[in-house]
C-alpha cells in the first residue's frame, strides 16, 4: 500500500484542484476555498483511521478533537453567553474524550484494510462533510463532501496503484493487497450492515433537510 506522505500529498493535491474549481466555478470566497482545501486534504488520510497506529490516526484525532468541538458549540443556545469557565471544561473535555475513548474504540473495532478501505466508507465520509458544512448552505456542503469523498478515492486508487509491482524489473506482479481497497464490502457481515445502515440513514437526513 502507498505511504502516509504519498497519501496526504494526494489528499494535498485533489484539496487543491477542487478547492481552486470551486473558486473558478462557484465564486467561493477565500475562507470557503482555503476549507474546502483543508477538509479535501483530510479525505486523503481518512481510510487509513483502521491503522491502530501511526501517523494518519493521531494527525485526524489531533484535529478533530480542536474541529468538532468548536463547530458544535455554534449551535449551543445561548452561546453568546458562554463563560470562559464552560469553555476550558469543555475544549478539555472534548480533547480526551475524543483522543482517548473515542479513538480506542477505533482501534478496537477496526483493521486495517477493512471497511474504512472501500467506496461506501468514501460515500459514508462525503455525505458526513456534506451535513457538517450544509449551514453554509447546499452549495458549499456540496463542494466540502465531495472533495472529502474525493480525497478518500485518491487514497484508496493509490492503495490499488501500489499493489501492482515488478519483479526482476520487469515481470508486472500483482502483491495479495490487490482488490482490497476499491470494494464494496468486508469479510464481516455485521459490519456490511452497520455501513450501509449508516449509508441510509444519513441519506434520509440529507433528503431531509
Amino acid at each position: 500500500m502507498a505511504g502516509f506522505k504519498t497519501h496526504i500529498a494526494g489528499g494535498i493535491i485533489s484539496g487543491i484542484g477542487i478547492s481552486v474549481a470551486g473558486y473558478a466555478t462557484q465564486s467561493l470566497n477565500l475562507t470557503q476555498v482555503f476549507a474546502v482545501f483543508i477538509v479535501g486534504s483530510i479525505g486523503g488520510i481518512l481510510p487509513d483511521l483502521d491503522s491502530d497506529s501511526g501517523k494518519p490516526l493521531t494527525l485526524f484525532f489531533g484535529l478533530i478533537s480542536v474541529l468538532i468541538p468548536a463547530l458544535l458549540i455554534s449551535h449551543f443556545p445561548g452561546k453568546d453567553s458562554i463563560s470562559p469557565e464552560f469553555l476550558v471544561s469543555y475544549f478539555v473535555l472534548s480533547y480526551f474524550l475524543i483522543n482517548y475513548v473515542f479513538c480506542e474504540i477505533i482501534k478496537k473495532f477496526t483493521i486495517h484494510r477493512g471497511i474504512m478501505h472501500s467506496i461506501p466508507f468514501a460515500i459514508l465520509c462525503g455525505m458526513l462533510g456534506y451535513l457538517v458544512f450544509i449551514s453554509s448552505g447546499k452549495q458549499m456542503a456540496s463542494i466540502a463532501g465531495g472533495a472529502i469523498f474525493i480525497g478518500c478515492l485518491v487514497h484508496l486508487i493509490l492503495d490499488e496503484l501500489n499493489s501492482f509491482t515488478f519483479k526482476f524489473g520487469f515481470i508486472p506482479w500483482i502483491k495479495r493487497s490487490s482488490g482490497t481497497a476499491l470494494k464494496f464490502k468486508s469479510d464481516s457481515l455485521l459490519v456490511n450492515i452497520f455501513i450501509y445502515s449508516l449509508l441510509i440513514l444519513t441519506s434520509f437526513i440529507i433528503l431531509l433537510i
